[in-house]
């Protein structure tokens, strides 16, 4: 039985994601070396090294970076020397006996860091600090601590840095900007979101990895606040409110709302009541101005503004990994700014649910120190 969901499984995934992207979801969960006959090596200088071979960083972080510049592969790191065995053997990385000689080594350039979510800021500050241009996936800090640490190292060495929040970089939201570029107008935003089940000794339930607003929720604050940046009209005051399904699971089947003194309102609920079988599935709804948008897991989009109506398609299913991963590479990165907004609000909001209150209001203004 289960050897037959896993091959509908694999259908949906090509219907929705293609051949190749399917091919490396699987060979990221099976560990099989040998599908990477569909990934022939592209020659080019190795210079990219890899903090965190999980699924993530084997199965996302590679392949898009294999599939827009090609192997730049060169070491690899995980605490886990199963993973980062199995990852350097597909993609050519070379293991690294520890993240310090991984970072270190002066070939490598870029340094990636998809690893345990506590340990962001510390890899990233490390690399900084050795003359690396990083990529820090999401959350880049989970205690305010961390990130003020963060913070200070990147004004002292004038770091390039870009963060893993891909939201921002789908084709679904470039293509609604346009119509609430400098609207100043108040905003209305919804996210619904169905995520994976997690079992009760998930890595993301240890609590010092930030619960699973750091681990989940933190992707829809950030595209909230990238949001309001586009709009031209950033807010300062959140009125932050939390329902709780139950004490029992606080970070998990919660709904989060908070409005700013510009009269937004914005609400985002997380649900894992079962297993998605097609992996997490969101519905955002947003109203600002005159535009009227409902982006159906990033697959379609429906667009109203005024009279006028669109209906746009997006196959394969795109939540802006391409862009986002290959920030180094293309002309484009989020404002620094932005993502540390977000990620204050997202601690915020983290630290009510660990003392399990339902409301507090936020001034950003009195964390001026966090920004540039």
């Amino acid at each position: 039985m289960k050897i037959v969901t896993n091959l509908r499984k694999v259908v949906r995934y090509n219907s929705l994601y293609g051949f190749r992207r399917t091919v490396i979801k699987v060979a990221g969960r099976t560990r099989n070396h040998k599908l990477n006959i569909f990934f022939p090596v592209k020659r080019g200088e190795k210079n990219i090294s890899l903090i965190g071979c999980g699924q993530f960083g084997f199965s996302t972080i590679s392949y898009f970076l294999y599939k827009k510049i090609g192997s730049h592969f060169l070491e690899c790191y995980d605490i886990d020397s199963k993973k980062s065995l199995s990852t350097a053997k597909f993609w050519g990385y070379k293991p690294c006996k520890n993240a310090e000689a991984l970072i270190s080594n002066p070939k490598c350039k870029y340094v990636y860091i998809a690893s345990d979510h506590y340990t962001h800021s510390e890899y990233a500050i490390e690399a900084i600090e050795a003359g690396k241009i990083v990529y820090c996936e999401k959350p880049i800090s989970v205690t305010r601590d961390q990130l003020l640490n963060l913070v200070k190292t990147i004004k002292q060495f004038h770091a390039e840095i870009y963060f893993g929040y891909n939201r921002p970089f789908s084709k679904a939201i470039s293509d609604l900007i346009p119509y609430i570029k400098n609207c100043r107008a108040p905003m209305t935003l919804t996210c619904f979101i169905s995520g994976h089940k997690l079992a009760a000794d998930h890595w993301y339930n240890d609590p010092k990895e930030g619960t699973r607003i750091c681990g989940n929720l933190g992707h829809w604050i950030d595209l909230s606040m990238y949001l309001f940046e586009q709009r031209g009209l950033e807010p300062e005051i959140y009125d932050i409110n939390i329902t709780y399904s139950s004490k029992d699971e606080l970070d998990d089947n919660i709904a989060v709302s908070y409005r700013t003194e510009h009269g937004d309102l914005i609400t985002l609920v997380l649900t894992s009541r079962t297993e998605p079988f097609e992996g997490i599935n969101e519905t955002i709804n947003l109203q600002c101005g005159n535009l009227i948008s409902k982006i159906d897991d990033f697959q379609k989009q429906t667009l109203w503004a005024g009279e006028k109506r669109q209906l746009l398609k997006y196959s394969p299913k795109d939540v802006g990994h391409l862009r986002a991963i290959n920030q180094p590479f293309i002309d484009e990165k989020r404002r620094v700014n932005t993502v540390i907004k977000s990620t204050l609000l997202m601690l915020e909001i983290k630290d009510m649910v660990m003392n399990v209150e339902e409301s507090r209001r936020y001034d950003l203004k009195e964390d001026n120190k966090f920004l540039f």
